[in-house]
Order: C-alpha cells, then sequence, then structure tokens
C-alpha cells in the first residue's frame, strides 16, 4: 500500500497526468487520487468525539475497523455539514478516513494544470489544499492535496 501513495502525491502535481475521483460539494467539484479512493458509504449516525476539533463528526465503525469521519466542507472553509448524506472514503498513511461528500461524480485521467492557469476564485480554504485544476464537462474541478487535508 506505501508503494500507491508515493505514486499519488506524484500525481497529484501539477502537469502530471493521472487518476482522479471526482467528488461534489455545495456546488464544488474536488478531484482526489484515484489510489487514495477507499469506496463510498451512505451517511450512518456517528458518535461524537468529546473535545475533537470541530471538523471531526465523529466516529463509526465499517468491516471492523474504526472510522474517523472529517467534515469536508468545514476543512475548506466552506459551510459546515448539517445532514451528511455520503462518507467518501480515502486512505490515509495508517488508516481510513471518511469525507462528507453530496456526491461522487466520476473517475477520470488528467493533467491537473497550475491552479492560476484558470480564471477561477478559490476560497481562501479550498486554495490552501489546492494542488491543482483541470475542467470536466465544463466545470472547474479542484484537485485537493490529500495529504495537506489529513495532516
Amino acid at each position: 500500500m506505501a508503494e500507491a501513495g508515493a505514486s499519488d502525491r506524484y500525481a497529484q502535481v501539477a502537469g502530471q497526468e493521472g487518476r482522479y475521483t471526482i467528488i461534489g460539494l455545495q456546488g464544488w467539484y474536488f478531484a482526489v487520487p484515484l489510489g487514495r479512493s477507499a469506496g463510498t458509504m451512505e451517511a450512518v449516525p456517528l458518535t461524537r468525539v468529546p473535545m475533537a476539533p470541530e471538523t471531526v463528526l465523529g466516529l463509526t465503525h465499517i468491516q471492523g475497523h474504526i472510522l474517523t469521519v472529517l467534515d469536508l466542507g468545514h476543512l475548506l472553509g466552506l459551510s459546515p455539514a448539517e445532514q451528511p448524506r455520503r462518507f467518501y472514503l480515502v486512505n490515509d498513511e495508517e488508516e481510513q478516513v471518511g469525507l462528507v461528500v453530496d456526491t461522487v461524480e466520476d473517475i477520470v485521467t488528467v493533467e491537473p494544470l497550475a491552479l492560476d492557469s484558470m480564471e477561477v476564485e478559490l476560497p481562501p480554504g479550498v486554495r490552501a489544499y489546492a494542488s491543482g485544476v483541470f475542467r470536466w464537462r465544463g466545470q472547474p474541478v479542484v484537485n485537493l492535496s490529500v495529504e495537506r487535508l489529513l495532516k
């Protein structure tokens, strides 16, 4: 599994072709390297974690493992999740993490462009975790740096 993570870091650099999962959240589209994808699931009730940061919505279990669920909107400086509907699962260094998303749209092979190559106004929180952009079905897609996001 470590080899996949290393190749994903390479694929996240603008100008390097890679395979990505496109997810939708609050009218935005984001791309996550396919090698980091662990699937998707309908939202389930979560156990709150006392004194956890606001971005941690809670914990649940999946296939015998504890899954930490994060509010992607809150992480990106967008609106916090009110009624999570779907969790997008990503592989972190040592565990899977669930991100609250609205939709999982597509899997594409693209070569992301540098952030300043497209005229897209990114909120500061989104820009902090962006590593590139590209167009999909006429819409801008922000390539997320999973490493920075899950730090």
